[in-house]
């Protein structure tokens, strides 16, 4: 094939004014190299987490899959790969390196370090800002590459690098771990320069830079499944910007600025709107039009948004005129109603005229009303459905999920203030904790909190093994607050979970068969516990610990070293995460919750028309009544006050059967049956 590379003054595709790169001082982007090959077991593992780190951050992360070394076959494999390959020499596969630079001393790291190394290196500053745009001839299967750089800082190091590089997507074949038709994505085919780049030396601040290079594509690759990347970079040293865009007709163009709120994430409350603000500003060089969304990504149907331009309402998708270099202000409302959950809404400007510019955007999330958070560690995501049936049977809705980043997005901007538990899906995933989470989490349980935790090799990851991700932080959490020791890294002999009979909480669940979930990898905690937690599961009939619950002055934990996940009768799955809920709670029935709180009664008249009467028989502190439909969705909330007859107007149920119950900051009552007819 045919590379070619030369200095432009001008980029001639862009017309008077616009450019591909910005002039502001801005943060590094990401550059993700993975180590794989197809016959490599682990590697689609390694694959979805190198996806969930760019989708953590969209937009600024650039990925690449190198196939080189021991797994890797022919058809996959490059000159430049390989060349990679014996540069780094990764001890193992998959493995990686995050922007050519190091995380906690190693260059070259497992997949359970990439998104804390993407997440240290985005927070850096860059002396250097990136923007490139594509073209292809079909007719001469030629490929021309623009790449600009501006320089708002003078470079450390005074010689400065520029990589580029096309990978393709959606290659179908064989993927141990995968299967036959595995998806392959991000597949580095050629570089268009030298791997590390070629030679920048005018790298003072204010200088800009523009390189054209082209090469001639294999007509056996499919140029619309191709993308390029582009990145600065230090010589064979830390990447300061990486920018990718699809093969044909990608472009950075900088369509304008977009002054972001500085809150995006925030505790809300029924019926009060949050108000995001915001403001764009054209740059493109001449009068343009913009489309303004709202999307809700993932947030409850009921909640009400509203989208305000320069104090107007509008529609979402609307299009508006912008002057040159004119600034228009936006407002987001989001306001939740009496269902609880996480909302999560993308706030994005796009540019009319070039719909392929990268466009303007805001993630804006509000969490409200939630009560029990379910966190999920990325890749342990298919077991979330455990978690929320576990929710569902304990007829608790007052609850949501989110992804350990967002969670520890809420937590730093201090919005998980009605949060009471936590339950952490693990799984078999690394890092099982970082520093971030349990600074947070210490402060959560000294304050009240309870904390679910269950997955496989949480204790080993804790243990100082080669390989463990543990840190002193995690060490002394897993101590203080999982109240567990780590005896030994456990095995597939360990084949029966056994709870303990004579356990209050957990002593009426049936014995389960471990699965083989993991592809054969079958490692369940042995641990012991720390006073004043006891053990609440052994494997097999012996006396090996892999579960324990305990209760200090300030908080409850349940901790299991084998996953609900890995149970062979998914209902005890359900049944380990349900019973946690139910104890957090404080009571698991009507007798001992009337024993705490004080006697509900047996409503009356049933069935019901018009009117419900609920005896409250010395109430001994404010709650509320929560009324379910057949089908186990809450329908109504009420206060219910001491020493209170509670009048539960049925007008606009309809006719069919019901339930009721109490539920306190601290406790919640099995629910009573009434029916309703009309």
């Amino acid at each position: 094939m045919k590379k070619l590379f030369a200095l432009t003054l001008l980029l001639p595709s862009l017309a008077f004014g616009q450019s591909l790169v910005g002039t502001d001082a801005e943060l590094r982007t990401g550059f993700l190299e993975d180590f794989t090959g197809v016959n490599c077991v682990n590697c689609p593992d390694g694959h979805t987490i190198m996806a969930s780190v760019a989708a953590a951050h969209p937009g600024l992360v650039s990925l690449v899959g190198v196939h080189a070394g021991i797994y890797s076959t022919p058809e996959f494999q490059t000159t430049f790969g390989t060349a990679l390959d014996n540069f780094y020499n990764p001890s193992g596969y998959p493995m990686g390196v995050v922007n050519r630079r190091p995380y906690n001393g190693v260059s070259v790291m497992g997949r359970g370090s990439w998104a804390a190394a993407m997440d240290e290196v985005l927070a850096l500053p860059s002396p250097v800002n990136l923007g490139m745009e594509s073209s292809y001839d079909a007719g001469s299967q030629i490929l021309t590459v623009h790449v600009q750089l501006h320089y708002t800082a003078d470079s450390p190091g005074g010689e400065d690098r520029i990589g580029v590089l096309l990978t393709e997507n959606h290659i179908f074949g064989y993927q141990s771990g995968g299967g036959s038709n595995y998806d392959h994505t991000h597949v580095l085919r050629t570089y268009l320069t030298d791997i590390w780049g070629e030679s920048v030396t005018t790298t003072t601040a204010g200088t800009t830079v523009d390189r054209t290079y082209t090469l001639a594509v294999p007509a056996t690759w499919n140029i619309d499944n191709c993308e390029v990347t582009a990145f600065v970079s230090e010589v064979q040293a830390d990447v300061y910007q990486a920018r990718t865009v699809p093969a044909v007709d990608g472009t950075t163009l900088v369509i304008g600025s977009l002054v972001q709120d500085a809150a995006p994430y925030r505790s809300g409350a029924n019926a009060v709107a949050n108000t995001f603000n915001a403001s764009v500003t054209n740059a493109l060089g001449a009068d343009g039009e913009y489309i303004v969304s709202l999307t809700a990504l993932d947030a409850p149907a009921s909640w009400a948004t509203a989208l305000e331009l320069d104090g107007n309402t509008i529609a979402s998708g609307t299009t508006t005129s912008l002057s040159n270099a004119a600034t228009a202000q936006i407002a987001v409302n989001i306001t939740p109603d009496a269902a609880a959950g996480v909302g999560n809404y993308m706030l994005t400007i796009a540019s009319a005229e070039y719909p392929m510019a990268p466009v303007l955007q805001q993630d804006l999330h509000v969490i409200s009303g939630v009560h029990d958070l379910i966190v999920t560690n990325p890749q342990a995501e298919p077991w979330d459905a455990l978690y929320t049936t576990a929710m569902t049977q304990s007829w608790e809705t007052a609850y949501a999920k989110v992804s350990k980043d967002v969670f520890l997005k809420f937590a730093e901007a201090d919005a998980l203030n009605d949060v009471l538990n936590i339950y952490r899906n693990v799984s078999w995933t690394f890092p099982s904790l970082t520093d971030d989470e349990v600074a947070w989490l210490t402060t959560f349980m000294d304050n009240g909190g309870n904390l679910f935790i269950a997955g496989q090799d949480v204790g080993w990851d804790q243990s100082g093994a080669v390989g463990a991700y543990g840190t002193a932080a995690t060490q002394a959490f897993f101590h203080s607050h999982m109240l567990a020791n780590f005896v030994a890294d456990g095995s597939s002999s360990s084949n029966t979970a056994n709870f303990t009979d004579a356990d209050a909480v957990f002593g009426t669940v049936p014995n389960s068969s471990i699965a083989n979930v993991f592809g054969g990898n079958t490692y369940p905690d042995q641990i012991t516990p720390i006073a004043p937690a006891t053990s609440i599961l052994t494997y097999n009939a012996g006396s090996t610990i892999g579960g324990i619950r305990g209760q200090t002055d300030n908080f409850k934990v349940v901790y299991f070293g084998v996953g609900p996940e890995q149970m062979s009768n998914a209902a005890v799955g359900r049944q380990m995460i349900q019973l946690s809920h139910d104890w957090f709670y404080g009571t698991v029935s009507v007798q001992e919750f009337d024993n705490a709180i004080g006697s509900l009664g047996q409503a009356y008249p049933v069935p019901a028309d018009g009117l419900l009467n609920i005896p409250v028989s010395a109430l001994k502190e404010a709650a509320t009544l929560e009324v379910f439909d057949a089908m186990g969705r809450l329908v109504i909330t009420q206060a219910a006050a001491p020493n209170a007859l509670l009048e539960l107007n049925t007008r606009t149920l309809g006719n069919g059967m019901y339930s009721y119950r109490l539920r306190t900051a601290t406790s919640v009552g099995t629910a009573r049956a009434f029916s309703v007819a009309h």
